[in-house]
């Protein structure tokens, strides 16, 4: 019978989560909160091991992933979401004022560091006012809002390696490197949208919450609420975080045997959380009319999102999606690292588990997005930390000769599931820097002679190249025929976008399906702009690196990226 590394399978050696004394071991590999390093001597070098080199490397690697993909299609703004936080800097340079105008999301975090460093740039570099500077180029202030979100989406890895320090070094590590090359988090890393804030604040109210669990110090309970506080200026749904406030306050009283903390401490963080949300951003308060008009606008159903799923279609939507995203490997990894902090009853490792509490409640909205899915994908991305480094650890408690292979099998298959992840954060950079169908079309439509005024144009082309709209809002169907909804309508052309026609052709019997259906059996097709076929990610590794090799060698071969476009014309009377 195999051996079994005794700190893996153990429940006596879970270092203090049960109730027991944490050993003496080495924390690099015990699984236990790192203990006291000892002291430098002074004038001795610091040594960096393989752990600390490993980090810098995921953090130098995650950072290149992030910022070099700020200046994706510009001059041209390309993504529909920008604008909030750009104009809304914008519109705080204007009036002089630190309140952001919005309230959508609401983006308050992004728009105001956004605006300190507008306002940097344009005095230092442009040598104007941002409203003026703006006014003359956009296309800097979309690349310095981006930065921001590519900054805020580096630091998600140093914090993912102090969330698996508190139980080992190696763990740690693990996390880092996940969060460093994971896709979606590398991808949305490059806009300027509350996502990666908002993913980014959940993950210091865990880490806040795992360190207060264990403590029950005010310092790690503030920084939990913070995260928490920090991240509802960014997007509304980081309440959800609080739950995993709430445990760690909830585990500390009974963990300490002081049950009164569940109230002393539970109101401080509440005090806490308001405090700290009205010094971040008091228009939250003084405008809160305005604050519940938009959260229960944005649960509408009137909107492209909500295609008719229920909450078990939603919860299956993101499951699938992780599951494409990260792969196989990866899945297995998480569900072995839940299987761990259960085995060993890491009680205070739970908050890690507030991922499948944002899933059971964001899926429960009429809507659902990809990027939605960002703070979800934080539980099994960190849970893989867990499941790696005991992988490994079991394999090394194999009995020779078994054990070198064990170990050799074990570092093959995290190597793939980090390659396939890494490949595919790769290619989405690369592809995102390769020339935009959107402005390949607008210059050969400039040099053709058409102009806006001659084209129906939907969104996302070359004329709405970052703006949400269909060409069923001109056109109808009657009797079987396409018409114009205004009769004297003499526009010549018709311009579609996959980004807006696949949306309803997937909804057939709808008046947006008949509409793009008509266009294309009763127009003429004069010409397409055709992007790298960008196939959707697969959960099997090997597949996915085949795809994603494909795509590169297709954009390297002059391939463009961005929705595929076609202009039609209408046939002569």
């Amino acid at each position: 019978m195999p051996a079994v590394a005794p700190n893996i399978a153990s429940p006596a050696t879970t270092g203090g989560d049960a109730g027991l004394p944490e050993p003496p071991a080495r924390s690099d590999d015990a699984m236990t909160r790192p203990g006291p390093r000892p002291r430098r001597s002074p004038g001795t070098p610091l040594r960096w091991d393989r752990i600390g080199w490993g980090l810098l490397a995921a953090l130098l690697g995650g950072a290149a992933l992030r910022l070099g993909g700020v200046a994706w299609g510009l001059p041209v703004s390309l993504h529909p979401d920008e604008w909030v936080v750009v104009e809304g800097a914008i519109d705080m340079a204007q009036r002089n004022s630190f309140e952001p105008p919005f309230f959508m999301r609401p983006d308050h975090l992004e728009i105001q560091l956004s605006y300190l460093l507008f306002q940097a740039w344009s005095h230092l570099v442009a040598g104007a006012s941002p409203e003026v500077a703006f006014t003359a180029d956009p296309a800097p202030f979309y690349a310095l809002a981006r930065t921001v979100t590519a900054v805020l989406g580096t630091a998600m890895i140093p914090v993912a390696h102090l969330i698996g320090r508190e139980y080992a070094r190696s763990v740690g590590l693990v996390m880092a490197v996940g969060v460093a090359i994971f896709p979606p988090f590398v991808e949305h890393s490059r806009y300027a949208t509350p996502d990666i804030p908002l993913t980014l604040a959940v993950m210091i109210a865990v880490l806040g919450a795992i360190r207060y669990a264990r403590t029950q110090s005010w310092p790690d309970l503030t920084l939990a609420t913070f995260g928490v506080a920090v991240g509802v200026t960014a997007k509304y749904p980081a309440i959800i975080a609080a739950v995993a406030v709430g445990y760690a306050v909830v585990y500390g009283a009974a963990r300490s045997r002081r049950p009164a903390l569940v109230f002393t401490r539970g109101l401080g963080a509440l005090g806490l959380f308001l405090l700290m949300v009205f010094l971040l951003s008091p228009t939250l308060f003084t405008n809160i009319a305005q604050v519940r008009r938009e959260l229960f606008q944005q649960n509408s159903t009137g909107h492209l999102g909500a295609d008719g799923l229920d909450w078990a279609g939603n919860l299956a939507y993101y499951a699938q999606g992780f599951l494409t995203e990260g792969g196989l490997l990866l899945t297995l990894f998480a569900a072995a690292g839940l299987v761990v902090i259960t085995w060993r009853r890491l009680w205070s490792a739970v908050p890690l588990l507030v991922g499948v509490v944002f899933w059971i409640a964001i899926s429960a909205l009429a809507l659902h997005w990809a990027r939605w899915a960002l703070p979800m994908y934080l539980t099994p991305v960190l849970l893989a930390g867990f499941g790696v480094v005991a992988a490994y650890r079991l394999a090394g408690g194999v009995r020779p000769p078994a054990r070198r292979p064990a170990k050799a099998a074990v570092i093959a298959l995290v190597a793939l599931s980090a390659a396939s992840l890494l490949l595919s954060s790769v290619t989405s950079l690369v592809t995102a820097l390769a020339p935009d169908t959107r402005a390949l079309a607008a210059r050969d439509l400039a040099a053709a002679g058409i102009t806006a005024e001659d084209v129906i144009s939907d969104g996302y082309t070359a004329f709405l190249a970052d703006v949400v709209r269909t060409v069923a809002t001109d056109l109808f169907v009657e009797d079987g025929v396409l018409r114009p909804r205004v009769a004297d309508d003499a526009r010549a052309y018709v311009l579609t976008s996959s980004g807006m026609a696949d949306r309803y052709l997937k909804m057939p019997g709808t008046e947006g399906a008949a509409v793009y259906t008509a266009i294309a059996s009763q127009l003429i097709a004069e010409q397409s702009w055709e992007p790298v076929r960008d196939l959707p990610s697969s959960p099997w590794e090997p597949v996915d690196i085949v795809q994603d090799v494909a795509q590169l060698i297709a954009v390297w071969d002059g391939g463009a990226s961005g929705p595929r476009l076609v202009l039609y014309r209408f046939p002569a009377p």
